[in-house]
């Protein structure tokens, strides 16, 4: 057994209990033999079982044939009094990850497959040599291995004249920047992107050169803040549907849902209202009274000829119950409201004239009752209704567009659904108005009103673009000069493409010094 257990290489504390033959590979029994385990949490030791339970590994094959380990594994109890963890599972990092399905083993071995060839050829690969996995699978162990093991960044600079590169250098590192700028004093302009690396070292080797911030990588840093803002007010849009009583508006008028928009009230009908609920509260007030005696609720309803039901219900309020307001009944006017409360925004108050075009649309309805609609729009303020089904297909990553792009360019949809992100959300609606603002800067270059948006951000509560306005402002003479000047990196941008494609033609062939050579004497 002890030979076995050498050639299946099991980590210290595991032995393995038996060997089983199945028709698709081995299945081996294997028992930890750890005498204690640490909490995950508080990281003290414990040796006080809990209980048993079996995990199924998948692990490197054996002479071809698929290898599957079956773990018997403890609970253990922690004995620390301040963690919040009383029962937990024994880790065994030397064979797996917690929760992973493959031994770490096997997790290293996709890993080196897929590098080594791809996607669709390492699962060919993987089937030649007995080893079990999908496309998907060996793809995110390619994407596991961290980036600086994976990837090799560089820099390339380009003359914004003559639009070629200039030179290629190895790494991202500032003091390599540095160097290459004291050896060119003749620079005059610096555009970059926000890495801190470029910026130090412009600073540093060419203080008399003017730096532009690229004004591609700020609109970037700016969605990327809205987006993590959109986020955030998720909760308040699947709110904003939910409230039936009415919220205020800027100018202290009362709001209300186009589905609950109905004319106004007439005098008696407010009257005979007013009368009952002074009644309603004359009698809550006798139940209270009642209450403060020591009265019971079946003693106060007696006493008042009420429903005890009624009392209870009363006294758990602790406040005087409004009653709840009449259903709206359905009217002819209700299938026009929309185009009538658009129309009025417009600035069409006119009754007879808005009764006309909603006559020639087909409504049948007297010219009164569109008079009477309209008195409520001088009392209160209607909102369209918010098709909230809609907002919830959208990600936070796709709507940050609606907010960015020049609403010219949006069509009738999407100028639809950006109204109803605002109006489901006063933050957004706010957020929507301080970022065109600063797309208009980018648009029309005025940098010079950089200044005063960053003072109305400061002023605002929108954290996650107050944390965009803090980076601006580390960096702010080059953002200004990239909001001002037309120099931009998007040659440069096309020049890292066209390096890609060059690099990937050479993949495995060539090192650092050819690549910079066909860089920059390219035909």
């Amino acid at each position: 057994m002890m030979k076995e257990a050498a050639l299946l290489a099991l980590p210290e504390g595991m032995e393995l209990d038996q060997i089983h033959i199945t028709e698709t590979g081995l299945v081996v029994s294997v028992i930890s033999t750890h005498p204690q385990s640490c909490c995950p949490l508080c990281s003290q030791p414990s040796s006080h079982i809990h209980s048993h339970y079996h995990r199924t590994l998948k692990d490197a094959a054996c002479v071809g044939r698929q290898l599957q380990l079956s773990l018997t594994v403890r609970k253990f109890f922690c004995r620390n009094p301040d963690c919040e963890r009383k029962v937990f599972t024994e880790r065994l990092p030397d064979l797996a990850k917690p929760w992973a399905r493959m031994t770490t083993r096997l997790r290293e071995h996709i890993t080196s497959i897929g590098l080594a060839t791809c996607g669709k050829g390492g699962v060919r690969l993987a089937d030649r040599l007995g080893i079990e996995t999908s496309r998907n699978t060996t793809l995110r162990r390619i994407m596991d291995v961290p980036d600086d093991a994976r990837d090799r960044f560089g820099t390339i600079l380009v003359d914004l004249e003559s639009h070629r590169p200039i030179d290629l250098l190895p790494d991202r590192q500032a003091e390599t920047a540095a160097t290459w700028m004291r050896d060119n004093p003749e620079i005059a302009v610096v555009s970059r992107d926000r890495a801190s690396a470029y910026a130090s070292a412009a600073s540093e080797a060419a203080p008399h050169a003017v730096q532009v911030a690229d004004r591609f990588h700020v609109c970037k840093n700016l969605a990327e803040a809205t987006q993590l803002l959109l986020d955030r007010c998720q909760a308040e849009i699947a709110a904003a549907g939910k409230g039936d009583e009415p919220t205020q508006n800027e100018s202290g008028q009362p709001t209300i849902s186009i589905e609950e928009w109905r004319p106004k009230e007439p005098a008696h009908v407010e009257k005979v209202r007013l009368t009952r609920r002074a009644e309603r509260k004359a009698r809550y007030e006798q139940v209270m009274q009642g209450r403060s005696r020591g009265l019971t609720a079946k003693e106060i309803a007696g006493q008042l000829n009420m429903s005890e039901r009624t009392v209870r219900t009363w006294l758990a309020a602790g406040t005087f119950p409004e009653a709840r307001k009449r259903r709206k009944k359905p009217s002819s006017f209700d299938p026009f409201a929309p185009y009538v409360l658009k129309r009025w925004q417009e600035g069409e108050q006119n009754g007879l004239v808005l009764w006309r075009e909603i006559q020639k649309q087909g409504y049948t309805g007297s010219e009164r009752t569109v008079y009477r609609h309209i008195e409520t729009l001088k009392q209160a303020s209607v909102r369209a209704s918010l098709n909230l089904n809609r907002l919830h297909t959208f990600t936070a990553s796709t709507a940050v567009w609606l907010f960015g792009r020049d609403k010219k360019s949006l069509d009738e949809v999407e100028q639809e659904d950006l109204a109803t992100f605002c109006q489901a959300s006063p933050t957004l609606k706010r957020t929507y108005d301080l970022v065109q603002d600063f797309m208009q800067m980018v648009r029309k270059r005025e940098g010079y009103r950089l200044d005063a948006w960053l003072e109305r951000i400061a002023a605002s509560d929108l954290t996650e673009l107050q944390s965009f306005a803090a980076g601006v402002e580390k960096d702010k003479a080059a953002v200004k000069a990239g909001l001002t000047w037309s120099i931009n990196n998007a040659q440069v941008e096309g020049q890292v493409t066209k390096l890609k494609l060059l690099k990937r033609t050479m993949y495995g062939k060539a090192g650092f010094p050819l690549l910079r050579q066909r860089v920059l004497h390219a035909v």
